[in-house]
């Protein structure tokens, strides 16, 4: 019986799909990042560097943007100053309760306001101490969670306290919304895997992480 002929143009169209699956996972985020950015500029800079103009006479185009820029985040950072005072917070909080009356503007804004907070979860992510894998929502199914530090339950009136993990569950593909949980030390099982790529993985629906979990592969301990 003769052997069975290699089935090269499947391997070559599986081949092909590949490379292109990963062409696509480079330019896409490519292009996406330079559309934001540049959309960001035209709304904010690139709007403040016409009214500049007439202030700075002939200087050259190169010149007056840069100074646009400058000034941009010279009033974000003052903003961000009012924003940490209690007045400002104050002063904030009434006016996003305004916001928050008018039907079509109240859904813009919000939306805004969660994709900033979504963008700007990198630097909470030292506060995550690991990633561990956790029986949720029910026994038999797994979910990521970060560690946040750890809690002594007692159970029953006069039982011995118990060590548990404070775990966040989060939601995908927002991962500022979530649940916590408190899970016994030792049902918490270490993903292998940085807080970087729990959230690139949680954010991405999924699409974008390693292909195997737990055991501790690729990472050290849960704390």
């Amino acid at each position: 019986m003769a052997p069975p002929k290699p089935r090269k143009k499947q391997s070559y169209k599986k081949l092909a799909r590949k490379r292109l699956l990963s062409g696509l996972l480079v330019i896409v985020p490519a292009g996406l990042t330079v559309y934001i950015l540049s959309f960001l500029y035209d709304l904010t800079a690139g709007r403040l560097a016409p009214a500049m103009r007439p202030f700075f006479g002939t200087l050259p185009n190169s010149i007056v943007t840069t100074l646009a820029l400058l000034v941009l985040l010279l009033v974000t950072y003052g903003v961000g100053l009012v924003a940490s005072a209690v007045a400002g917070r104050t002063l904030i909080g009434l006016a996003e309760a305004v916001l928050d009356r008018i039907p079509l503007v109240k859904t813009v804004y919000g939306a805004s306001k969660q994709l900033v907070h979504t963008l700007s979860l990198g630097d909470d992510t030292t506060k995550f101490r690991s990633v561990v894998l956790v029986d949720f929502p029910r026994p038999g199914m797994k979910a990521l969670g970060f560690v946040t530090g750890t809690i002594r339950l007692r159970e029953g009136e006069s039982g011995p306290p118990r060590d548990y993990y404070r775990v966040f569950v989060t939601t995908t593909p927002n991962p500022t919304s979530g649940y916590l949980e408190f899970v016994p030390v030792e049902e918490a099982e270490p993903a292998g895997i940085s807080v970087e790529d729990a959230l690139k993985a949680l954010i991405s629906g999924g699409l974008v992480m390693p292909e195997t979990l737990g055991g501790g592969v690729g990472g050290g301990g849960v704390l």
